[in-house]
């Protein structure tokens, strides 16, 4: 019997949230069924055609309905009207408290008010406090998990980044904030969906819905340094609006790559293979290493819900200009079996990225039991680089000056339309489709005062040593997905699925200048690539009371076809991908969890093009037309624990990665000047990383330990020889945080880093040690900001390696309710003019002096609405 209903109130308005309860009469000991109404009235029960059945519909506010259905059609349509009820109270005494942290099935509630105090200005104040939070450029990690989505009362927030939100929303504009795991704001799938998504919804104080909030800034110093900032909001249940806007020369990013991307949008709740987005140049994170950083940025974020609340629509819009200067000095260690020697670098580069993105979502639901999505973005990048070089290198008498010029554009449009439907209690079905168009051209130059590769390539002209390397590249992404999942019963599910994805493109282009000695075309760069990835497949998932285990079996067929002006290459073959998911735990944020999965990656189209590219004075690479795909076999373990009683927080997590093969570099000479291409050594790579923290509260103080290992097998061929390298690297992290709320807030940390290579020939070593301090401090208005660290870091052990000391402060002074506050930073308060760092790869050690942005005070205004 199928039972279709809508509950509604004395004026007929559609009553969401009443509480629908189905029991037999008489009881036959099976347990009653429970359902809520949706944002129409509307519920829906399948119940087996057996006797009478008593339904009870309630609502907090509402006196109760309690009816008697014979069990004799085989569908009915009900209606129930509610009325208000009405209580004479006579006395109401009020005991107010809250709780600072509730956790539900896969979802955890933080209450804003106790942990926030006067001092928080932005979001990012606030959850730096709460337990198991971290952040690092932007990016919100809770319990070691990175944040995937990131929420405003319930939609997304600029395409879901989270630097956006935490650094622009007020923090006295937040209620909570809920962490939810196996995010989907699908509602018709999100009990059947399987993923691993971590959202966070910050939800607002009601006093700051159905008006502006915000703030803007204004300030000036010395060194001619600025910042005006401008951050406005506006959240209703039916429409929200936002508005960031920031321009600066103080080293301030107001965007990340992982906002940009997903401003970029078409992010899919369905695809879990879409191919990533290419750039021709990074995004750069708040960055005050260089000598200069002027950013320029401004974004818009609009929501309203339309025709009865059916149809949502979503508008970003996003432009960013970044312009960077950067003066380096290197050191660069060779070692090769047969070879050693020493490279000097001095290094001078300018650079200017521009963005544009444009995105606009709709989400469609005409009835409860149908969904459909369309997205539509547009993307714009045009970076500018340029670079001189001054590279000696004593044992061979080079003295190299040399001029390096990259720029270009990207334009991408990409879309997808995805549907949902409920058939019934027990059946669902979703369909997606994607298309991603991009069309890229990224103009390359190098220009030197002497004569360089010359064992690889001839000159047009001995007078001018320059090569330009124009390319014009064409892609194209389809991809198609349609999944039917069907209920058995309330502890487990079937779900079917056939996918398929296809990648294309054409690549265009000649290096003019120079030719190569062998007279193979290899500067010529045509390409087409096109890889194809196609499965059938389906899951089972059976779910107890805290196991949920899955199976997945998945049989692919992948075909590869790859082309270039000298050879024509093509591959099929036939892939079983099993993947096994056992869960246990009170919630997914509760618990552990061991995955396993069988994959296989395709060769890129770069590792596959044969031709010269010239990267360097002394460095040319190339693909390797035979390269073939990898195997992989990817093992996970993951545990969670959270303590509402000291706030202690465990999480761990190790993850081990199998490859049949090891893909590295191979070099077919020894010296200064290299060739290098890609190859798969016949040897098993391995990755195993593990990571792990943990934190408590005792009172007043709150100590913390993260730790990280994290081991990897490299491998590189040279003179047709091959050499296995292992690198480790282990970290380790410790902290102390004292507190007293709404006075003073202190946290010491510091930081271990070791990695080091073995081979049986070499051994390398680099280390680096961090002492930081933050603190802040109120008196009264005032308001006290510091941070402080001591980083030292150098090749091996030793105690000679130069330490670096930085100090930035800020004193704010803001009277109680007053929207306006003045405020004087000191950013670099030592003067440093560099800082040293060091790197390890497969066969280079460097050691880098990167010079810095100089001392800078700024005064600065802020009013808050």
């Amino acid at each position: 019997m199928l039972i279709k209903g809508l509950v509604v109130d004395e004026s007929d308005k559609p009553l969401e949230n009443a509480s629908i309860v189905i029991k037999r009469i008489p009881s036959s000991g099976s347990a009653p069924l429970f359902q809520k109404s949706d944002q129409q009235g509307h519920f829906q029960f399948e119940f087996p055609n057996v006797g009478k059945i008593e339904l009870t519909i309630s609502r907090l506010g509402y006196q109760k309905v309690v009816d008697t259905l014979d069990n004799q059609s085989a569908e009915r349509k009900i209606k129930y009207k509610l009325l208000k009820s009405v209580q004479k109270l006579d006395e109401v005494k009020i005991d107010y408290r809250y709780r600072a942290v509730e956790i539900a099935k896969d979802t955890i509630r933080f209450s804003a008010d106790y942990f926030r105090d006067s001092t928080d200005r932005k979001l990012q104040d606030l959850i730096e406090k709460m337990p198991g939070f971290s952040i690092e450029d932007g990016k919100v990690r809770f319990q070691g998990k990175q944040v995937n989505v990131t929420l405003v009362e319930n939609e997304r927030f600029f395409g879901g980044g989270s630097k956006l939100a935490i650094e622009n929303i007020p923090a006295n504009a937040v209620d909570k904030v809920e962490m939810i795991s196996r995010f989907s704001q699908n509602d018709l799938l999100r009990n059947v969906q399987v993923n691993d998504q971590l959202a966070m919804n910050v939800k607002l104080k009601e006093n700051k819905k159905n008006f502006i909030f915000g703030d803007l800034e204004s300030s000036l110093g010395s060194e001619k340094s600025y910042k005006e900032h401008a951050a406005l909001f506006y959240y209703s249940p039916a429409k929200t609006m936002s508005f960031i806007g920031d321009i600066n020369n103080i080293g301030t990013s107001p965007v990340s790559k992982e906002d940009i991307d997903r401003v970029q949008g078409a992010e899919l709740q369905y695809f879990s293979n879409s191919v990533p987005k290419d750039g021709l140049t990074g995004y750069n994170r708040d960055n005050r290493n260089v000598i200069k950083n002027i950013n320029k940025f401004a974004a818009f974020n609009g929501f309203q819900k339309i025709l009865k609340k059916k149809l949502s629509v979503n508008l970003y819009g996003v432009y960013s200009e970044n312009r960077l200067g950067t003066i380096l000095e290197g050191t660069n260690h060779y070692s090769f079996p047969d070879l050693r020697y020493t490279e000097q670098t001095n290094m001078r580069s300018s650079q200017v990225n521009r963005q544009a993105s444009f995105n606009i979502s709709s989400n469609f639901k005409p009835s409860p039991y149908f969904s459909l999505d369309y997205n539509l973005g547009t993307f714009w990048t045009m970076p500018k680089q340029q670079v001189h070089t001054n590279n000696v290198i004593d044992r061979f008498g080079v003295d190299n000056n040399s001029i390096q010029i990259q720029d270009g554009h990207s334009v991408v449009l990409k879309q997808y339309l995805e549907g949902s439907w409920k058939h019934s209690l027990r059946s669902y079905s979703s369909f997606a489709f994607q298309h991603q168009y991009t069309s890229e051209r990224d103009n390359f130059s190098l220009s030197s005062d002497s004569l360089f590769l010359r064992g690889f390539i001839r000159f047009d002209s001995m007078a001018n040593y320059s090569i330009v390397r124009p390319v014009e590249r064409k892609k194209h992404l389809f991809n198609g997905s349609y999944k039917y999942y069907w209920v058995i019963n309330q502890n487990q599910q079937l779900h079917l699925e056939v996918n398929s994805q296809n990648e294309l493109l054409r690549q265009n282009g000649q290096s003019v200048g120079a030719q190569d000695t062998t007279g193979a075309q290899l500067f010529d760069h045509g390409q087409y690539y096109r890889n194809s990835s196609n499965y059938l497949g389906g899951s089972y998932r059976l779910d107890f009371d805290k196991l949920k285990i899955l199976f997945s079996l998945k049989q692919y067929y992948l075909y590869l076809i790859n082309q270039t002006p000298t050879n024509y290459n093509r591959h099929g073959q036939w892939f079983l991908q099993p993947e096994v998911d056992l869960k246990y735990g009170k919630s997914a944020l509760d618990g552990f969890r061991l995955n396993y999965r069988r994959g296989y990656t395709f060769a890129t189209a770069m590792d596959l093009n044969p031709s010269y590219w010239i990267t360097g004075y002394n460095s040319l690479s190339r693909g390797n037309i035979l390269l073939e795909g990898q195997t992989f076999h990817k093992l996970t373990f993951t545990y969670n624990n959270f303590r509402l009683t000291d706030f202690r927080v465990i999480h761990f997590n190790s993850t081990l990665t199998l490859k049949d093969k090891i893909k590295g570099n191979s070099l077919l000479t020894s010296s200064y000047e290299q060739l290098k291409t890609v190859q798969l050594f016949d040897r098993p790579d391995l990755n195993f990383t593990n990571i792990g923290g943990y934190s408590i509260r005792y009172g007043r103080f709150e100590p913390g330990v993260y730790l990280s290992y994290i081991h990897m097998r490299l491998a590189q061929g040279i003179d047709n020889s091959e050499i296995y390298l292992r690198q480790n690297t282990v970290s380790t992290d410790l902290s102390l945080r004292w507190f007293i709320p709404k006075l003073a807030d202190v946290k010491l940390a510091w930081t271990r880093t070791d990695s080091w290579q073995k081979s049986l020939a070499d051994n390398q070593k680099v280390a680096l040690n961090k002492w930081s301090i933050t603190g802040k401090y109120q008196l009264k208005n005032l308001v006290f900001k510091t941070d402080w660290s001591l980083l030292k870091t150098g090749l091996g052990d030793s105690s000679a390696d130069p330490t670096t000391i930085n100090g930035n402060f800020e004193v704010r002074y803001q009277k109680v309710k007053s929207p306006f506050s003045f405020y004087i930073q000191g950013l670099n308060v030592l003067k440093n003019t560099s800082y040293r760092t060091a790197v390890l790869t497969e066969y280079i050690s460097s050691e880098k002096i990167i010079y810095t942005m100089p001392r800078i005070f700024l005064l600065g205004l802020s009013y808050s609405l």
